[in-house]
């Protein structure tokens, strides 16, 4: 798969889970310009957010809504990041990425997150 540029916020949900969004960007560039327009509604918004920021990576995602349906289904993910790499990793149930955590190896400067998204991963033909 071909490494690309995803932006990737993370914010923290009322019950303290962690929601993650994602925007696949064609340049590093682009991805900086947007997501310095993003954070500060963000912030204004009392949104608290956990993480942001664009990152080299292989995964594909549905394009991002705003105002998804409540009955939206929602995906469970394993987003590693480390300094401009991030490995985002599609999990069976938030369960699955909380017992995966332990078994991570500690590197300097690797942060796993375990988070919730009503996107789900770009398949073919999407």
């Amino acid at each position: 798969m071909q490494t690309a540029i995803v932006m990737i916020i993370l914010t923290v949900l009322p019950g303290g889970d962690i929601s993650s969004s994602f925007v696949n960007i064609d340049t590093r560039d682009e991805c900086q310009t947007r997501l310095q327009r993003i954070e500060p509604i963000l912030r204004n918004g009392k949104i608290e957010v956990k993480e942001a920021g664009c990152f080299r990576g292989e995964a594909q995602f549905d394009d991002f809504d705003h105002a998804p349906p409540g009955d939206a289904p929602r995906f469970s993910y394993l987003v590693s990041l480390q300094a401009d790499r991030a490995d985002v990793r599609e999990m069976e149930s938030p369960e699955a990425c909380r017992d995966a955590l332990p078994r991570q190896s500690p590197q300097h400067g690797l942060r796993h997150y375990c988070t919730l998204s009503t996107q789900g991963p770009k398949t073919t033909g999407n």
